[in-house]
C-alpha cells in the first residue's frame, strides 16, 4: 500500500451513487478516516449507457429522441447539477466531521473499471463501498460494481452493506 500519510490508510475512496448502501459504507469509511487521520475521496462515476437507459423521463434507448438530442457536455452539466450534487451532499453528511475535508470527484466512465483505475492513479490505500447500488436492473445489465472492484482493485476493497 501506498500512503499519503503516515498511517497505512493514508488514502479511501468512498464510491457513491447516492443509495442506502452507499451511504452506509461513507458512514464506516468516516469512521475509519476519524481513527486514522486519513484523507477521503468521495468518487461518482458516470456511465453514459446506464444513464441512457435510466434517462430520467426521456425515452430510454440510445439514439432515440430524448437524450440523443443532447449533447455529452449538456448532458455531464445536467447530471452534475441534478444528480452529483445532491449525492456528494448526502454522502458528505454521512462521512461526518473528518479530521481533513472530503475531495469529491466526478467521473464519466464505466464505473467499476474507472473506480479500480482511479483508486491506482491516486495513491488510494483502500477502498470502501457499499454492496448493492442504485438500481438491481443495472446490476443485472452490468454485473455486481462492487464485486467487479473487489476482484480488479489495486488496493484493498471494503464492501459494506
Amino acid at each position: 500500500m501506498t500512503s499519503s500519510t503516515n498511517h497505512p490508510l493514508g488514502h479511501i475512496l468512498v464510491p457513491t451513487d447516492g443509495s442506502e448502501g452507499s451511504l452506509h459504507a461513507a458512514a464506516h469509511a468516516g469512521a475509519l478516516a476519524r481513527l486514522g487521520g486519513s484523507k477521503v475521496t468521495v468518487l461518482v462515476v458516470h456511465d453514459l449507457d446506464v444513464y441512457a437507459l435510466h434517462a430520467e423521463g426521456l425515452v430510454a434507448w440510445p439514439g432515440s429522441a430524448g437524450m440523443s438530442t443532447l449533447s455529452h457536455a449538456d448532458i455531464e452539466a445536467q447530471v452534475t447539477e441534478r444528480v452529483s450534487q445532491p449525492i456528494f451532499e448526502k454522502t458528505l453528511e454521512a462521512l461526518g466531521e473528518l479530521t481533513h475535508p472530503a475531495v469529491c470527484d466526478e467521473i464519466w466512465g464505466h464505473v467499476a473499471e474507472t473506480i479500480c483505475t482511479y483508486a491506482d492513479r491516486n495513491a488510494v490505500d483502500l477502498v470502501v463501498m457499499g454492496s448493492r447500488g442504485r438500481s438491481a436492473f443495472a446490476s443485472v445489465m452490468l454485473g455486481s460494481t462492487s464485486a467487479q472492484v473487489l476482484h480488479h482493485a489495486p488496493c484493498p476493497v471494503t464492501v459494506v452493506r
